[in-house]
């Protein structure tokens, strides 16, 4: 177990011993340990060494302005010149929380971006504001799950993340268009494990639950629906992808060679429709009935966010669990870099 602080000191000095700068390191090491905290672990600290890899080669940049694009005052666009996607990110949901003040809906367009991590870890600080938050990622770059019905790579498990108030706790939606992640193959790679069910194809397009199929055999990850209802899946996926490359207009017909996401994100202030507390008693009302409904025999209904904020509460009083692959690879980075290795 690592105290929050003891972490975040850890990859902020080896993210400013690659000169990175300073407002850009440090945010790119809260939300990187903030997913850790809900408990999403593969999209936590266990992604440092590939960002370093990417500053090295030059794939992500570590200082710079972003390009706008376009700015309408509601709709804005930027080009993020392959900046810290983490950073690039919760930029636009900060500009978008102050302009909401005066348009009630604000939607922020973000191509050519590095990697930008757990969706759901940006959520909090604006959430409990009253605002309502949404964040659509692709990564035109990449493909590994097929359309449904195919056995090709096309598309990436494009997620997306929802956040909103109720009178007790937010609830924070944060999923994919695809059954798994490309870091939880790369996570059960790592551990040498293989996931419980088929939800990968071969490039046969048989079921597989195989992640060196995808990895290493040119097989796809199944869209949400699985064999008999990947339909659901594909149709979400080419609608984050219109909305996030389309949108952009940094997409696959650019034919990007490194890391390069294209996100949209948008605040909506409750205030400009039917007020706060109206929205808060309605989804409240909703929340708690779910709560309430007959479980199936040995299930418990959980409110989307709910566990990953139980984990957060946890993690902050005990310490965050990291895996042994995760803590050699934060060893090998503390040798190479010279960054006190934390205890």
């Amino acid at each position: 177990m690592v105290k929050k602080d003891k972490l975040f000191d850890f990859c902020a000095n080896v993210l400013l011993k690659l000169n990175m700068d300073e407002e850009k390191a440090r945010k790119t090491s809260e939300i990187l340990i903030e997913g850790d905290l809900m408990g999403h672990s593969t999209h936590g600290v266990r992604l440092l060494p590939m960002y370093i890899a990417d500053i090295e080669t030059g794939k992500m940049k570590v200082n710079g302005e972003i390009g706008i694009i376009n700015d309408k005052g509601s709709c804005i666009t930027w080009n993020g010149n392959l900046l810290p996607g983490i950073w690039l990110t919760d930029e636009a949901i900060k500009q978008a929380a102050n302009r909401c003040e005066k348009y009630g809906v604000v939607t922020v367009l973000i191509g050519n971006s590095h990697h930008n991590a757990a969706l759901g870890a940006y959520m909090l600080p604006y959430v409990k504001k009253g605002l309502i938050t949404i964040i659509k990622s692709s990564v035109p770059s990449s493909a590994s799950v097929a359309p449904f019905g195919g056995t090709e790579p096309l598309l990436t498990p494009d997620p997306m993340a929802i956040a909103f108030p109720t009178n007790e706790d937010p609830v924070i939606i944060d999923i994919s268009a695809s059954i798994t992640t490309n870091n939880m193959i790369g996570q059960k790679i790592s551990n040498n494990e293989k996931f419980d069910f088929d939800c990968l194809l071969t490039s046969d397009g048989n079921p597989t639950n195989d992640p060196l199929e995808v990895r290493e055999r040119g097989g796809t990850v199944l869209p949400i629906g699985g064999m008999q209802y990947g339909h659901k899946g594909f149709g979400l996926a080419l609608g984050i992808e219109a909305l996030s490359q389309g949108l952009s207009g940094f997409g696959r017909i650019n034919e990007p060679k490194t890391m390069n996401l294209s996100t949209l994100v948008q605040v909506i202030n409750p205030e400009f429709f039917s007020g706060i507390q109206n929205f808060k008693d309605q989804m409240s009302f909703t929340v708690n009935k779910a709560k309430k409904n007959k479980p199936i025999p040995g299930k418990k209904i959980f409110i989307p966010g709910e566990r990953a904020l139980l984990n957060r509460k946890k993690s902050l009083e005990n310490g965050i669990s990291l895996s042994n692959s995760t803590l050699e690879s934060l060893k090998i980075i503390s040798k190479n870099y010279g960054v006190k290795f934390f205890s």
